[in-house]
């Protein structure tokens, strides 16, 4: 552990002195140390106060965290998780009442957005009595409030249906090693965020659980699929919330919520794969606290493939593109987010010049789609505990399973034996192609995604495209992968750049630096070489030095009267639809519940997350289906043959 904390301070050192390029980090280096029984209660349309404020047992003597971080207008996610962490050793915040000052924050708040799915006061109190006897407390986010998302990150009695209906009431027997480690570091973690299902689309809205909204226009989505968790961070509940990305399941909500997304580099991350695959991670909204969470996520036999920095980060040639990889349009926003930081970066002295990546974004996508036909088998597999058959059409329409993962399911069972080489192949063109590219251009910048956040009535699928799905069945197997990537392309046309990251196991980080006109908010991407994680945060320190980044706070505070801008996600900009706080108040916090919330589509009452029957079975703890997971090995293609 020493060594490695050496290092660390070595390259932390490195990134506050490269390049000469006044990078304010004495903060960064200091943030480099080493690091009941629950029940589920559906939404209802009955009202019932939150009692969040009486639970647990008191915590360190000091200030209540409730009442001062209220009288100042600053919710504990509005500030640094290192600041909070930082008063709650000092004693300047009570960590029970900082606690119960979130918990409050998701009672307020959730009526709107639903982005919390889950919540357990209990296990949460009994984490904060277990690090206070502890003893010690130099856990960089000591007492710091935490959301983890719903899928892919398996704790402990915490609900794990991955999205399905079918699913509903299954719980996780086990709690994952970077969970885990998540608490080692000092976190409290208090609930589950939304996520569509199986992670599979690039916005946050399924059968299950509802859509969630974004908290900079209630009428528009913050992105997928970890929505739910860049939606908390972005409204200031609080100041990191965890999510994983296959395809840019951090980095596009990032985008549409105005936060920031880091992929790091394939399995350097406790607990993931080091083939590509699925990496775990966070959204945040700030750098330091990134670069912390990132050293205390590290797996320590992957911690040596991180890259030394050199000695000035202008030596660094940045390519970057507005062309969309697979042909479709960029809007203007995108390309003057991108313009705005190719303006600023060669300001700070940096040659950034355009230059399009080497791969085919087409081929590269419809290889991706490939990949993903594993998890229509294992929505299939666990289908078939349940009711003792195969998914069918009619799944589809009765709300038990998305049209594209029925489709995935069909696909699967006619994939050839050569599916898994041609993937396999793919993964090393693109490797080789991007590993020459980046000799040339260590970076590459472009749009976070090509569009500002869609509105929740904009399907992620279109009614023609479902129609075909269903009817995917009839058709061969070039036909279905052919009809896959239609249909995802509505989707796929707004986020077309994230996924390359992903299939290069490469890092890439999406900074908050645009808002448009119409007041929402647009990332751009930059994406290095494996290893090069430590250079992009680098160059994000860079930005966020010189006041680049646009928080929902901030902007709030600059156009709206200051009574109004207190509060983020229950203030409508002009032109914004607030949706009704009426019809669905939420019940105590006492014990680990599914959180109702209210308004659904296009400003409809109703409830968000529907009551559905209880059919859970013991063998989904066993099969976490992490957003695209099959990108990583296409185990079923191989196995899941013709059925009847």
């Amino acid at each position: 552990m020493n060594v490695h904390r050496r290092k660390w301070s070595t390259l932390a050192t490195a990134i506050l002195l490269a390049g000469n390029l006044s990078i304010a980090a004495p903060a960064l280096a200091d943030q480099l140390p080493a690091g009941g029984q629950p029940t589920t209660v559906q939404a209802t349309n009955q009202g019932a106060s939150s009692n969040a404020s009486q639970t647990g047992q008191q915590g360190n003597a000091g200030t209540s965290a409730g009442t001062g971080l209220a009288e100042a207008g600053q919710p504990a996610g509005n500030q640094s998780a290192g600041a909070l962490a930082q008063q709650v050793r000092d004693g300047k915040i009570n960590d029970q009442d900082l606690i119960n000052d979130t918990y409050r924050q998701i009672d307020q708040q959730n009526r709107q957005l639903n982005n919390v799915i889950y919540t357990n006061p209990a296990d949460a109190n009994q984490q904060l009595q277990d690090l206070q006897k502890a003893g010690h407390n130099e856990q960089p986010f000591y007492g710091v409030p935490l959301l983890i998302k719903g899928i892919g990150q398996p704790y402990k009695g915490y609900p794990n249906t991955n999205g399905l209906p079918y699913e509903q009431g299954v719980q996780s027997h086990y709690t994952k090693n970077f969970v885990q480690r998540l608490k080692d570091l000092g976190f409290i973690i208090l609930g589950q965020t939304n996520y569509p299902e199986l992670g599979l689309i690039n916005v946050t809205n399924s059968n299950l659980y509802g859509p969630a909204h974004n908290p900079w226009s209630l009428d528009r989505n913050p992105g997928g699929s970890s929505g739910g968790a860049a939606a908390s961070v972005a409204a200031g509940i609080v100041p990191i919330a965890t999510g994983n990305d296959a395809g840019g399941s951090l980095r596009i909500p990032a985008s549409w919520s105005g936060v920031i997304g880091l992929k790091p580099t394939q399995g350097l991350i406790i607990g993931d794969s080091t083939t590509p695959s699925v990496v775990n991670f966070a959204e945040t909204r700030d750098i330091n606290d990134t670069v912390t969470l990132l050293k205390g996520l590290l797996n320590p036999k992957q911690a040596g493939t991180l890259k030394e920095l050199p000695q000035d980060l202008r030596s660094l040639k940045i390519a970057y593109s507005l062309v969309s990889p697979v042909g479709t349009p960029v809007s203007q926003d995108a390309r003057t987010a991108v313009l705005n930081a190719v303006q600023f970066l060669r300001a700070q002295g940096f040659d950034v010049v355009e230059q399009d990546s080497p791969v085919d974004g087409v081929k590269l996508m419809q290889n991706y789609y490939l990949g993903a036909l594993s998890d229509g088998s294992v929505a299939n597999f666990l289908f078939q505990q349940k009711y003792h058959r195969n998914l069918t059409a009619e799944d589809v329409k009765a709300g038990l399973v998305s049209p594209m993962t029925y489709a995935l399911y069909e696909a699967s069972r006619k994939a050839p034996q050569t599916a898994r080489q041609q993937y396999q192949e793919a993964l090393a063109t693109v490797h080789q192609q991007m590993t020459a590219f980046h000799q040339q251009y260590p970076i590459y910048l472009t749009p976070t995604t090509a569009t500002t956040a869609p509105l929740n009535s904009d399907p992620a699928f279109l009614p023609a495209d479902v129609a075909k799905l269903l009817q995917i069945k009839k058709l061969g197997f070039k036909d279905q992968m052919k009809l896959i990537y239609a249909s995802w392309l509505h989707g796929l046309s707004k986020t077309p750049f994230t996924q390359l990251a992903n299939v290069a196991g490469e890092p890439a980080l999406s900074l908050p630096i645009y808002v448009s006109a119409a007041g929402l908010p647009l990332g751009i991407q930059l994406e290095g070489a494996p290893g090069s994680d430590l250079l992009l945060l680098a160059l994000g320190k860079i930005f966020e030095d010189h006041h680049q980044f646009h928080f929902l706070n901030d902007y709030r505070a600059q156009v709206l009267p200051p009574k109004q801008a207190g509060n983020a996600a229950q203030t409508a900009l002009p032109g914004e639809q607030l949706v009704s706080t009426s019809n669905n108040l939420l019940s105590s916090h006492a014990t680990g519940r599914l959180v109702p919330a209210s308004n659904p589509q296009a400003g409809q009452a109703g409830d968000l997350q529907p009551v559905l029957p209880q059919t859970g079975n013991q063998y989904a703890p066993m099969l976490t289906v992490l957003g695209i997971s099959g990108l990583l090995t296409l185990v079923v293609v191989g196995t899941k043959r013709k059925q009847n």
